[in-house]
């Protein structure tokens, strides 16, 4: 029998979710036949079977995550029949298989706990805590981890890790909880909410794979960086005016061309006079980078979820290549036909709700990026210009912002900038003269 365990995927990737298994228990698979999904926090990724032989047993259901070194599937060599085994649906992941060893070397266990050639002996190493991480120092753990430590209330900088490189697992979060956080005084605890039990009709539907991705970093974002949104209106006249002067051009090219392309090189105007919106944080070392180069995502709604493709250096393209690019880019995301590399880099984000019908939203940020744009519909409606009532195409713009590095008063002038630019598009073309 010989059992494979989860390989390592990945630098500093300790763990991953089983998103769908490629085999069924009884089925022969070959040498480098792909038998499963594994999504970690960088990367969805396939794995193939290192043996071949008939599947006796399989690890884990799909929204399982299952650690580095943990078994995975067990294999028949032979090709034999295939023992009982429980489904797959039953199996629970709770704790990594360990390893066929020899017994290591009978010690005291006064010298096994100090020896350092040797390490701790492992019964004493299963009873001894991680030591504690130094003061100002932050806790290195999946989002996984991160997400489960806000869920319980937990500050995670506090718990000590035990993984590699002092990287946090659920095993130090769970011996956290039990041993080292005080008891909050009964009349100040909340009451559990609980979900009620399922009954006739109701639908239980697991939350796993890209969804369950998108709400850990949701809850990572918005619990890491302390959010505002700064709501402006424009008139789009103009705006309008000079994308349907522009649209056979683009159509003759066999470009369709939106309003995207146009938001975009304001931007870049704007980022020259207020260029810490076009930044990522480096929360390890908390630290603003300021990018030189304009990478814009473009949120994107697809089949499998939200993913955010990105237009690398904008500042260098014209209205109808990021038009094509635009255009391109995001169709094969919906097709999951989307390169890594072009899912990743960004340094400012927009996202657009106005073909839906909303007036305004307020964006949660991309981190590590530390703004976001929220584009709305444009509508006609009355607005007072020089003392009359006219109709006139109206749009929201609702940024939000990391607080911790742009203030608002920084947000508030360069959404007015960007405000002035889109509301008179013919100085979009001033670099070109």
């Amino acid at each position: 029998m010989f059992v494979f365990e989860l390989p390592e995927i990945g630098e500093g990737v300790v763990e991953g979710e089983i998103v769908s298994w490629k085999i069924a228990a009884g089925e022969m698979v070959a040498i480098d036949q792909p038998i499963c999904e594994i999504m970690t926090d960088k990367a969805t990724v396939e794995i193939s079977s290192p043996k071949s032989g008939r599947v006796v047993r399989l690890h884990g259901v799909p929204g399982d995550v299952i650690k580095v070194h943990s078994a995975l599937m067990e294999l028949d060599l032979t090709g034999g029949g295939v023992a009982a085994a429980p489904a797959a649906t039953s199996v629970p992941v709770a704790t990594p298989t360990a390893k066929a060893a020899p017994p290591p070397p009978v010690k005291t266990l006064a010298n096994a706990a100090t020896t350092p050639a040797a390490g701790p002996h492992p019964a004493v190493a299963a009873r001894l805590p991680p030591p504690p991480r130094p003061a100002g120092e932050k806790a290195l753990a999946s989002p996984a981890v991160r997400h489960e430590a806000s869920s319980r209330g937990v500050e995670l900088d506090l718990v000590p890790g035990s993984g590699k490189g002092g990287r946090v697992t659920r095993d130090d979060l769970a011996s956290f909880n039990q041993a080292a956080l005080p008891k909050a005084p009964p009349a100040l605890v909340a009451p559990i909410v609980t979900a009620g039990a399922v009954n006739q009709g109701d639908q239980r539907v697991r939350i796993i794979g890209l969804r369950r991705k998108i709400s850990e970093k949701m809850v990572h974002a918005w619990q890491t960086a302390p959010h505002f949104t700064y709501v402006d209106e424009l008139d789009a006249s103009r705006l309008v005016d000079l994308r349907k002067s522009l649209a056979p051009l683009a159509e003759a090219r066999g470009v369709k061309l939106s309003y995207l392309p146009f938001v975009m090189k304001a931007l870049v105007l704007v980022f020259r006079e207020f260029p810490t919106l076009n930044a990522v944080m480096d929360e390890a070392n908390f630290d603003l980078i300021v990018r030189g180069n304009v990478n814009i995502g473009i949120a994107t709604d697809t089949p499998a979820g939200l993913f955010v493709p990105v237009i690398k250096d904008v500042q260098a393209k014209s209205l109808l290549q990021l038009a094509a690019e635009i255009a391109d880019v995001t169709q094969r995301t919906r097709e999951g036909k989307a390169k890594l590399d072009e899912l990743s880099g960004g340094t400012f984000t927009i996202t657009s709700v106005g073909n839906i019908g909303g007036r305004f939203a307020t964006p949660i940020l991309n981190t590590p990026e530390v703004a976001i744009l929220g584009l709305n519909q444009i509508h006609d409606r009355p607005v007072a210009v020089d003392g009359l009532v006219v109709i006139r195409p109206m749009m929201y713009l609702s940024p939000s912002f990391d607080h911790r590095v742009i203030d608002g008063a920084v947000a508030a002038r360069a959404v007015s900038a960007l405000k002035a630019i889109l509301e008179n598009p013919a100085r979009l073309f001033a670099d070109m003269l």
